[in-house]
């Protein structure tokens, strides 16, 4: 049975192995050209104690099998927020063996109460067409008004 947590400073080697396999599957690489792991310890190791990006994990044994994040961040109020509190999600992946059986609904339930009891009024993310399904099912619409300058995944 899978066990639900969210992540620590100890559980980093493992937060990084699966960031860079979620960039290889969404960026269809297979061999980067950089090793970001130095920079992604560094990154965790900053804002996790912080408390502005929280990861929730699924473990099943001894492995991490999936997780998700979300970033909080100050943004200039607006009409929706007028603390001006935001979130981003990102990191969202399980492992193909673990995928179709509710661990990321699961895992993503978890992050969205961290949302709601936290008070934050918008939250955003980026999403391959399949997990557009869930995140519908969790409230969010899809937009069609990004832009992005430079470099991007």
């Amino acid at each position: 049975m899978l066990q639900y947590r969210k992540a620590t400073i100890a559980d980093i080697p493992a937060l990084v192995q699966l960031r860079i396999a979620l960039l290889k599957e969404v960026m269809k690489i297979d061999k980067p050209s950089v090793d970001i792991t130095d920079e992604l310890v560094k990154y965790f190791e900053e804002h996790l104690p912080k408390g502005d990006y929280v990861n929730w994990l699924a473990i099943d044994g001894d492995n991490i099998v999936s997780n998700n994040g979300i970033f909080f961040y100050d943004f200039p109020p607006n009409f929706i927020t007028t603390a001006g509190q935001r979130a981003y999600i990102l990191n969202v992946y399980t492992l193909p063996q673990y995928r179709r059986q509710g661990t990321a609904k699961i895992l993503f339930a978890k992050l969205m109460e961290e949302v709601t009891a936290r008070g934050i009024k918008q939250a955003s993310l980026h999403t391959s067409p399949n997990g557009m399904t869930m995140y519908a099912e969790f409230g969010f619409k899809a937009k069609n008004n990004e832009m992005v300058w430079g470099q991007h995944v």
